[in-house]
């Protein structure tokens, strides 16, 4: 491959294109491609994203046509063996942030794997580190990540930070003969910026939605909640706790010296390539403070409806309700439900420069372009519906709440939906079809109800089976009784969770949501007037192919995607 000057700037070429590829490789036909290709043209992603997004392909058949189409040899890492020795030759942080795995080192030559070729050309960081040359392959993106914890040892170069942190102590101690001293920060910075900085890296490879640091009298712990699921990812002594809070607090630009009250702030990560938005809240607790740090991935905000779980039919509807020209249409399901991740997906659906959007959010997680967003500050007067008021004066096309919680908003919201504006927010009801009823508590007249609600999205988050150990099973008769689906008899074939490495033994990778849509059809409005039952309504819909969210985890289950306990357990 050249000179080690020249391994710096390797040079990829290609002359077919990536649907070519698949096609020749037999994994799609060609009407298939061309279907798919409008798709991403219109959703402004890459072909092999909207593929994998929508379940037509795998990661390992994405590798694999990469690998093809850049002439480039596919390495398939899945019992293969790797040198733990090889970390040396490749910094962790780039490793991990690029998803980058180090495979082989023989005279000079290093073999690295990446699972998108283009996006290793782009990475001006390896100009400066790599001085051999440089072979490359391709593979699959978890199996990368998954091979990067083994031959980093991770949880071992935790152990030694969190060591040598526990000497400094005792020496510490030692030299001024105190009974009990904390490390000033400053003394430990470095070494306590590493030890963050692993715990928020761990946390984003096992794709932990928060971190959980919460101290105890023997030791503190480090927990992630991944697929809704808490697991512990470290623990420390309680003497480096201060220094820990304190360097988190720093990056939050909160008061290092407050620990009697709860403070909220955040920071921007880079994990390589990855960014990632970090929200901080503190907690003072008996044995300090507890410290949860929310990460929001900006890949994850940038998903399509159907990378978050929604059906073609429902997504085929969701689509049309966009386009309409005013009306408001509602998220609605419990705290942690994904609603937010949902309404992120529709504003990326109708951003265009030709509408005017403006949003108001309680707090901002995500950024787009064109989009106007403003940030709620109750201290400096500024409430979802006062700023509402301000934003109705700007013109706007599209307006998004991020929550309707009172009624003052709730009544706002419904007016601008009447004169002539496309509304989208939230609101915490158990289902589709009890929504209206929340907001008739609310204060909201029906007259007005039945003019300005368009449709009603609920939605619950269910855990995905890992593809690598799941277990096919027929469904038992008591579990068919519990699900009343009418598709879903005994002995049907489904699929229970096994556990296995990849899947950190519990059967599940990733969370998808089951979604209901109710349309207001002249029924359901005469309905609102009427002050109809919940049940006339429910009856009314389901005659007119209404699916309700446990027919689409329904739906879920035959296809191998979930489970009957996760369908079960969100639906119940």
């Amino acid at each position: 491959m050249g000179s080690p000057a020249e391994s710096k700037s390797i040079s990829l070429s290609t002359h077919r294109k990536f649907g070519e590829v698949l096609v020749d490789l037999n994994f799609l036909t060609q009407d298939q491609v061309d279907a798919a290709l409008e798709r991403s043209n219109e959703k402004r992603l890459r072909l092999g994203d909207l593929l994998l997004g929508e379940g037509l392909l795998s990661e390992e058949q994405v590798a694999q046509a990469l690998a093809a189409q850049y002439e480039l040899p596919f390495l398939n890492l899945d019992g293969t063996h790797l040198d733990s020795d090889l970390s040396k030759h490749l910094p962790e942080r780039i490793a991990r942030g690029f998803s980058i795995l180090p495979v082989h080192f023989q005279e000079g030559m290093m073999t690295l794997t990446t699972h998108d070729p283009i996006q290793f050309l782009k990475l001006e960081n390896l100009k400066n580190i790599l001085t051999s040359e440089v072979a490359l392959k391709v593979s699959p993106r978890s199996q990368i990540e998954a091979a990067i914890n083994r031959i980093y040892n991770d949880e071992h170069s935790v152990d030694k930070i969190v060591k040598h942190l526990a000497r400094k102590q005792v020496n510490k101690k030692a030299s001024t003969g105190l009974s009990a001293v904390v490390v000033p920060f400053k003394d430990s910075a470095p070494s306590i910026e590493s030890l963050v900085n692993k715990f928020i890296s761990r946390a984003i490879m096992d794709r932990a939605s928060d971190i959980h640091i919460d101290p105890a009298e023997e030791k503190v712990r480090v927990r992630g909640r991944i697929d809704g699921i808490l697991h512990e990812l470290y623990t420390y002594p309680p003497e480096l706790h201060q220094s820990v809070a304190s360097r988190i607090k720093v990056l939050s630009n909160l008061d290092i010296s407050e620990r009697r009250h709860p403070q909220d702030g955040g920071f921007h990560h880079s994990q390589g390539s990855r960014p990632v938005d970090i929200r901080v809240s503190t907690l003072p607790t008996a044995y300090g403070e507890k410290l949860v740090l929310r990460l929001l991935d900006k890949e994850k905000m940038r998903g399509t409806l159907a990378q978050i779980g929604m059906s073609s039919e429902i997504e085929a509807d969701v689509q049309s309700l966009l386009q309409r020209p005013h009306g408001i249409i509602l998220i609605t399901g419990p705290t942690g439900s994904g609603k937010t991740t949902t309404l992120y997906s529709m504003l990326n659906q109708i951003n265009a420069i030709e509408k005017n959007i403006i949003t108001v959010e309680d707090p901002i997680e995500f950024k787009f372009d064109v989009i106007n967003q403003v940030q709620v500050n109750e201290k400096a007067g500024l409430s979802f519906a006062g700023l509402l008021r301000n934003i109705l004066r700007q013109d706007p096309d599209i307006v998004m709440i991020g929550e309707v919680r009172d009624q003052e908003t709730a009544d706002l919201a419904i007016r601008a939906a009447l004169t002539g504006h496309l509304v989208l927010s939230t609101i915490h009801t158990n289902d589709a079809v009890s929504t209206p009823t929340r907001l008739m508590d609310m204060g909201i007249e029906p007259f007005l109800l039945a003019s300005g609600l368009s449709a009603v999205l609920a939605q619950r988050l269910v855990r995905v089976l890992c593809v690598h150990c799941r277990k096919r099973v027929p469904l038992s008769e008591a579990d068919a009784r519990i699900l009343g689906i009418r598709f879903l008899s005994a002995g049907t074939p489904v699929f229970e969770p096994v556990g296995c490495e990849k899947c950190l033994h519990s059967g599940y990778q990733n969370r998808i949501a089951l979604f209901e849509l109710m349309r207001i059809d002249d029924f359901v409005r005469r309905a609102f007037i009427e002050r109809k039952s919940e049940s006339d309504i429910l009856q009314h819909l389901s005659n007119n192919g209404f699916i309700s969210m446990r027919q689409d985890g329904g739906f879920k289950i035959v296809a191998g995607i979930t489970s009957v306990e996760e369908v079960l357990k969100a639906t119940l």
